[in-house]
């Protein structure tokens, strides 16, 4: 996990954790026995992803970015020839101009994606309140995903 925050002392980013969080349930399930123990990084073609991301902001500088925004994407880059597509999914949370601590969270979900392996990125931006872009930002290499097709 890497986050870089150039605006003062007065803004820090902490408790920065993005992990892979629960897949749909399988469409058609080839066979379902007591115990199985399945993984978020194998799915199958027909199940959705959700990545789950939760960080904390305060400090005086915070208190005064009203209207900013925490832009929380996930990029997917297809190993071998093909490429997925559209290949990168978000979602929008509101900063809440106070001194803080404030802690966010923000839920990403993947659609079923055609079979293949998968590099996942997750990055998180700021953006003020004409959505250009502010000095916080920072990523996370999440792996690798397998999606096959049953």
């Amino acid at each position: 996990m890497a986050i870089e925050v150039n605006l003062s002392a007065g803004f820090n980013v902490t408790n920065f954790n993005v992990a892979l969080g629960n897949e749909a349930p399988d469409a058609t399930p080839v066979w379902t026995f007591p115990g199985d123990t399945p993984t978020n990084r194998i799915l199958s073609d027909d199940q959705s992803l959700r990545i789950d991301a939760q960080w904390t902001v305060q400090g005086p500088v915070a208190a005064l970015m009203g209207n900013c925004k925490y832009l929380c994407r996930v990029f997917l880059e297809q190993m071998g020839a093909g490429e997925a597509f559209p290949g990168n999914y978000q979602t929008l949370v509101n900063h809440v101009p106070v001194v803080g601590p404030v802690n966010y969270t923000a839920h990403v979900t993947i659609p079923p994606i055609p079979a293949g392996v998968y590099r996942i990125v997750f990055t998180l931006t700021m953006l003020g309140p004409s959505n250009n872009h502010l000095p916080v930002a920072g990523f996370v290499d999440l792996g690798f995903l397998q999606v096959f097709s049953d």
